[in-house]
Parts: C-alpha cells; sequence; structure tokens
C-alpha cells in the first residue's frame, strides 16, 4: 500500500472522513447542484381531514414521479395513473403535516426510492439523476413606464412563484437578492434588450452557467384573460438554447416558463431505461490524490439516476473502488457517466492498449458492447443456473 492509501485508512479509522466531508459539502458548487428532495411530496392543504389527505397522497406522488422523470407526461400513463388511483399508499415511507412561517399547512410525504424508481423503469420511463443544472433567472417587469429586475424584495409573489414551480420539478432555481443587483453592473434595459453578452458577463462572475433573460409586461391589447405577454431566453455557456414567447395571466406564465425549461433540461439529461439488469456493479477511480477528491467523486457516484448507495470498498496507491447499490439498471450507470467531464474512461479499440479521442455517442457505443459482454451469458452458460453477475468499470478522475 502507497503512502496516500496508509494515511487515507488512518483518517478512514479515526473518523476524520466526515469531518472532511462536510468541508466538501459546504463548498461553493454553483453550475450543479444535488436536489436531495425529488423523492418528497410537498402540497399545501386547508385541513387534516382523511379526505383532504387522501387527495394530497395522490398529488403528492405525482409531484415526484414528474420531479423524478422531469417530465409532466408520465402522468398521462395508464399503469402509471392506475398506480396514483390505487396504491399511492404503497408508495409512502412517511408523512407528516408542517406549517411554514406565514402560517400555510403542508402535507410532506417521503417516498420509496427504490419503489418509484421501479414503477418508472417499469413503464420504460426515464429518470433524472439528482444532480441537476442550477439556473440563474434575470426577471425585468414593467410597470407603467418604469422597468425593474425583479428580486423577492421588490417581487416577492413572483419570485416565490418561480422558486416553487422549480422546487415542484426538481429543478434549482436561483433569483437574484436585491443587494446582489445592486452590486451588479446590470441594468433592467439589459435584460429587456437581452444583451447576451452584458448578462452573460455578470451571470459568469456570481458563478453559474445556465441563466434566464426574461421580460414580462402587462397588455392592453390581448384578448380577456391573455393580457400579460412573457419573453425569455435560457442560456447555457453563453449560448442560446431555448427561446419563447407567452401569453396568459402572470403567474401562471411564470409556471408555465419554469416547467418548458424543466422540460428541455430533463430531455437533455434524463436517462432512459434499458430492459437489461446487474446484480452488482463495481467502479475503480483511479487519478486521485487526496481526501477532497475522493469525496467529491464519491459524491457524484451517488447522484447518478440508478444509483442508490455508494459504497467505499478499497483505497490504495491514489485509486478507490466502489461497490455501487443499484435501483435501476447498470447500463444506465455508464451513460450517466458518459455525460459527466468529471470521470473519463479509457477505451480499448481492437483489444490494443491505445486510447482514441471519441464523440460521447462513440463512447457509448462502445460501452453499451462492453457492457453486454458482460451481462449477457456465454452460450456454454445457457440452459445452467443463473448466478449473480458483477460488471467491473474503470475511470480517470478529471475533476481537478
Amino acid at each position: 500500500m502507497g503512502k496516500f492509501g496508509l494515511v487515507l485508512n488512518i483518517i478512514l479509522n479515526t473518523y476524520l472522513r466526515y469531518i472532511l466531508l462536510f468541508l466538501l459539502l459546504t463548498a461553493v458548487q454553483v453550475s450543479a447542484v444535488e436536489v436531495e428532495n425529488l423523492y418528497t411530496g410537498k402540497i399545501l392543504v386547508t385541513d387534516k381531514t382523511q379526505q383532504t389527505r387522501i387527495k394530497a397522497h395522490k398529488w403528492a406522488i405525482e409531484q415526484v414521479l414528474t420531479k423524478v422523470t422531469g417530465s409532466r407526461d408520465i402522468l398521462k400513463v395508464k399503469r402509471i395513473q392506475q398506480e396514483v388511483r390505487l396504491r399511492t399508499a404503497n408508495y409512502i415511507k412517511s408523512y407528516a403535516f408542517m406549517t411554514d412561517e406565514l402560517g400555510r399547512t403542508f402535507l410532506v410525504d417521503e417516498f420509496d426510492q427504490v419503489k418509484i424508481d421501479n414503477l418508472l423503469r417499469g413503464v420504460g420511463a426515464s429518470i433524472w439523476g439528482k444532480r441537476r443544472p442550477e439556473t440563474l433567472i434575470w426577471l425585468a417587469l414593467e410597470e407603467g413606464i418604469n422597468r425593474f429586475i425583479a428580486s423577492p424584495d421588490n417581487f416577492p409573489q413572483y419570485t416565490e412563484m418561480l422558486i416553487q414551480s422549480g422546487d415542484d420539478r426538481g429543478l434549482p432555481i436561483v433569483i437574484p437578492a436585491k443587494q446582489t443587483i445592486s452590486d451588479s453592473n446590470l441594468y433592467s434595459s439589459d435584460i429587456w434588450a437581452r444583451f447576451d453578452k452584458v448578462v452573460w458577463k455578470e451571470t459568469q462572475s456570481l458563478g453559474y452557467d445556465h441563466f434566464v433573460m426574461a421580460r414580462m409586461f402587462y397588455d392592453d391589447s390581448q384578448t380577456l384573460g391573455q393580457k400579460w405577454s412573457l419573453d425569455y431566453v435560457l442560456v447555457e455557456n453563453g449560448q442560446r438554447i431555448l427561446e419563447e414567447s407567452l401569453l396568459g395571466q402572470d403567474l401562471e406564465l411564470l409556471k408555465q416558463m419554469v416547467n418548458n425549461i424543466g422540460d428541455y433540461f430533463a430531455k437533455q439529461y434524463a436517462i432512459k431505461s434499458e430492459g437489461l439488469g446487474v446484480d452488482d456493479v463495481e467502479i475503480t477511480i483511479t487519478n486521485l490524490t487526496n481526501v477532497i477528491e475522493l469525496q467529491k467523486a464519491e459524491k457524484f457516484l451517488r447522484t447518478l439516476p440508478p444509483v442508490a448507495a455508494a459504497e467505499l470498498q478499497l483505497i490504495e496507491n491514489n485509486t478507490a473502488s466502489f461497490k455501487l447499490v443499484l435501483s435501476g439498471q447498470g447500463l444506465d450507470v455508464i451513460k450517466a457517466m458518459a455525460l459527466m467531464p468529471e470521470f473519463e474512461q479509457k477505451i480499448i479499440v481492437d483489444k490494443r492498449d491505445t486510447e482514441e479521442k471519441l464523440s460521447i455517442e462513440q463512447q457509448l457505443e462502445l460501452l453499451t458492447k462492453e457492457y453486454l459482454q458482460q451481462v449477457q451469458p456465454n452460450p456454454q452458460e445457457e440452459g445452467e443456473e443463473s448466478v449473480a453477475k458483477t460488471i467491473r468499470l474503470t475511470y480517470e478522475w478529471q475533476g481537478k
């Protein structure tokens, strides 16, 4: 065992590992964050009667199914509708009522992750992992001849709707505080005119990769019930990726904007279920030079869509091995990690020890073949009693 492994084992044996984990979790990571409440449903209720609880439980599981998949279309699936209508209670681990600072009462349901994931995979749905892009929303509002940048201080109802809509979709939404706006070099006119470079520069200085430029105003020329207009642009790393114009009521428009952004991100990042599975997946991570990197790698593994837990098995010579406890399919692990720049798998082409720079699509094709070779039985094994299989993958840590 090398010096690195010896030091780490000493730290683990003396529980300092947990102190370092605390330091890691308090570090700033704003481009993408873990969403911890994906399997929690929170529904506003007017009373605590049994009739209200039954309705709220059904709404809560619908909220969770939408958050986990990232898609509202999951609620249109016939089997999902049947489970919600007849067997919601089977998926609930616990529930409680809570009251917030405004005196509002909520029913909070904690759902069983394994059961929810198995239900979704049973209907072939996609699952969106815990690690999701954090989006900063610059909202310019027009009141008479004046325009303002919305913050929780000057437009609390609008900003609360944005935050709540994001929470309902499992989408981390950030609204700039009043002081942040005051300290910035942005004006409402920059957002209104969609000066991408100006807004992108300010967004970068705050540490975000994704932002929205939105402008909303009351339009008397529109028909009854469609009096508000909302235009927005979603930008990723300085590039426009989604642009829409909406008409309707003000609060509903803000909710619809967040829903549309959630739909877009889910299509990009959710992992499609496959009809294959394995009993165990072991992942070896190389190029870990210190304990902080080890903790980061473990944290990222836990955020993968099909991973219920990541158990550290061995540390030696800058290398750590993990056993993954899955709630989904092994192939989904490969697909998810191919989209994470923190991990790089060396692709062996034609069994030669050479590396090639391949596109994500090429990597997925080769990795899928490798996976299938490990999962599918050899011809001589057919007819024999099935045995547990362990899929072993090796990645190099790039998250310096």
